[in-house]
């Protein structure tokens, strides 16, 4: 059985948001078989439209957890100062990395 790629555009983008991996989701959706089997190969594949649905979920997550930690940050709050910091200097080494690497 072919999975209906239209029908799970949407959730595939909010669990990316949540970071959960390829089996997770495809145990959120109750998908078995052959279905499974295309859910997470195609997740696997840049471009895909559901890998696309998946990293801007990513990015929507990752997005609002800086906005989250601004917003702390700018009452003063040292530990969130500090995640911001963290998660700064990761993102330029990911950034970095598929630059230079494709990874």
């Amino acid at each position: 059985m072919k999975l209906d790629v239209k029908k799970y555009i949407s959730q595939v983008r909010t669990f990316g948001a949540f970071g959960y991996d390829a089996a997770r989701i495809a145990d959120l959706l109750n998908l078995h078989g052959e279905e499974r089997t295309e859910l997470v190969v195609r997740l696997s594949i840049p471009g895909d439209e559901l890998r696309v649905a998946y990293d801007n979920g990513r990015a929507i997550g990752e997005y609002n957890i800086d906005v989250e930690l601004t917003k702390q940050a700018e009452k003063g709050d040292v530990d969130s100062i500090i995640a911001l910091a963290e998660r700064s200097k990761e993102r330029k080494m990911k950034d970095m990395k598929k630059e230079l690497f494709g990874v």
